[in-house]
């Protein structure tokens, strides 16, 4: 029996994963629902992302960014980048059965191995942590990159 380009297609996400190197969805969850987390694995269409359409788009890890306008003044900033980065601690502690915080490598390839979005997290800007690289280890969980 021959495979189609599908069955090939699927084939290939369930062994390697698409990794998504930029979500905007902690900084649409602040200006759109206060951070709110919910509806998510039903589908949000006032969102650009939801949990049905990254499975469906067959996305085994996500790099989640942390976005804060530059015109912040650095201390509201430095406050919008934590809530940002709880935001995303509250998406995978929500959906457990879909996402799964990873800090390396293995730990992405874990998740995938488990059928979880790995996710990860990236802060965008230097006016986030006030130009103070010291500040990511002062983030929540110190699991942050730049």
């Amino acid at each position: 029996m021959t495979d189609t380009v599908t069955d090939v297609v699927e084939q290939v996400l369930r062994s390697t994963p698409v990794f998504d190197g930029h979500n905007d969805l902690p900084s649409a969850l602040r200006a759109r629902s206060g951070y709110s987390v919910e509806g998510l694995a039903d589908g949000r269409p006032d969102l650009h992302t939801d949990l049905p359409r990254l499975r469906a788009g067959g996305v085994g890890a996500q790099f989640w960014s942390v976005f804060v306008p530059s015109n912040l003044p650095e201390p509201e900033a430095v406050v919008a980048t934590f809530e940002q980065i709880d935001a995303v601690y509250r998406l995978v502690a929500r959906y457990p059965d879909t996402l799964r915080i990873a800090y390396t490598a293995d730990d992405v390839e874990r998740a995938h191995a488990d059928g979880r979005i790995a996710s990860l997290l990236g802060i965008e800007g230097g006016h986030s942590l006030a130009e103070s690289p010291a500040s990511c280890g002062r983030t929540p969980a110190s699991a942050s990159a730049m």
